[in-house]
């Protein structure tokens, strides 16, 4: 029997909401200048895919996570490990429908979830992204199966969404994160990627591109582009670690965790 997933609790603002994560980078098909990872089992960190420049580039948060915490890194490792193992079991006992895989994801995800305390949402991937269509719908089902629950995503999968939009569900909110190498998809359907995420690196840019900051992921159930502070521990020397630096001089946002 495949071990049950694991799922992890949030806190401060976002207490309602179970979270659930896989590992970043390596779960990341379309990732751009966000691209980090953090090694299985050093937790040495790799910064930057090639063509990202060193001053705009920014370290993925959740990788930054996998970096400092043991425990976290092997919490995410073992989410993907057993989502490809029922995936595997799947393909080895239906040979003659194998690419029918998503449903024993499916019911994976469906067991681990219900073993969890009710929460009115989950969210999707803290850490890591939609690794293929056959996972992203296996979420899609989940869905339509917790109706009184709201599932949201931040996801740089953009063709499997667009491949995938007549099974989203109403209570399964997408939200295009700018910034991979499937940007193009957005401004060529727009009727389609409605609510997207742009990092900003100080309050004022976003004022200045005419865009709301969303600190408690409220935004994401919400109808228009928004933007989201870069955080989280960056490169030295970096513009996003000088922007960090000089909110902590003003009191202003510095992550997730943090009051303001």
């Amino acid at each position: 029997m495949i071990p049950l997933l694991k799922f992890s609790k949030s806190n401060g603002k976002l207490s309602n909401r179970l979270i659930f994560s896989i590992p970043a980078g390596y779960t990341c098909p379309h990732a751009g200048v966000c691209r980090t990872t953090a090694d299985r089992t050093t937790g040495e960190v790799t910064d930057h895919p090639p063509g990202c420049s060193e001053a705009r580039g920014y370290r993925c948060f959740a990788a930054m996570a996998e970096a400092r915490f043991p425990t976290v890194r092997k919490s995410r490792w073992h989410n993907f490990d057993q989502l490809k193992a029922a995936r595997n079991i799947y393909v080895d006992q239906h040979p003659e429908d194998p690419t029918k895989y998503y449903l024993a994801m499916k019911d994976l995800i469906m067991a681990s979830l219900d073993a969890q305390p009710h929460r009115d949402m989950v969210r999707i991937h803290e850490s890591g992204d939609f690794w293929n269509e056959h996972y992203m719908k296996a979420w899609m089902l989940v869905a339509k199966e917790h109706p009184q629950v709201k599932f949201y995503a931040y996801t740089k999968s953009l063709q499997m969404w667009y491949h995938l939009q007549d099974d989203i569900n109403s209570n399964f909110y997408l939200t295009a994160s700018y910034g991979g190498n499937e940007d193009f998809m957005i401004e060529k359907f727009p009727e389609v990627y409605k609510r997207i995420a742009y990092v900003v690196y100080t309050e004022q840019e976003a004022v200045d591109r005419g865009l709301e900051i969303d600190h408690d992921d409220s935004h994401c159930f919400g109808d228009k582009p928004f933007a989201l502070l870069v955080h989280g521990s960056q490169p030295a020397g970096s513009d996003a670690s000088a922007a960090i630096s000089q909110r902590k001089k003003d009191g202003g946002f510095i992550g997730y965790g943090s009051k303001k």
